[in-house]
Order: C-alpha cells, then structure tokens, then sequence
C-alpha cells in the first residue's frame, strides 16, 4: 500500500475514532459518569490530531508534482 492510500485510509479510521470517542464523552457527561469524560476527550483530541498530520500528508503526496 502506498503512502498515500495509507494516509486517506488512516483519516477515515482517526475520523471514526473521534465520533465514537465524542459520543461516549457526552454520554458519560450527561450520566453523570464524570470518570469517563477525560480519558475519551483525550483519545478524541490525539485523534483529531493524528487526522490532520495524516491529512497533510495525504495533500503533499496527492498534490505533488
């Protein structure tokens, strides 16, 4: 698999990461389950991250010359 099927593929899988993460971060809020809040928003924000580094590097091998 090339570099850049691997990153478009990777930013689908840290996308979905990020909604199931987010979903159990509200549910856990609106539960009154105040344990799980942090450890699922932190999961949320690296994944939000590791999606834009894998967005760039999608753009520079899709877009190189």
């Amino acid at each position: 698999m090339d570099k850049k099927r691997a990153a478009f593929l990777s930013i689908f899988v840290f996308l979905a990461v990020n909604v199931i993460s987010l979903a159990r971060v509200i549910e856990g809020y609106y539960g009154k389950e105040y344990s799980h809040v942090y450890p699922f928003m932190f999961a949320a924000l690296i994944s939000t991250a590791l999606a834009t580094v894998a967005f760039f590097i999608w753009k520079k091998e899709e877009y190189k010359n």
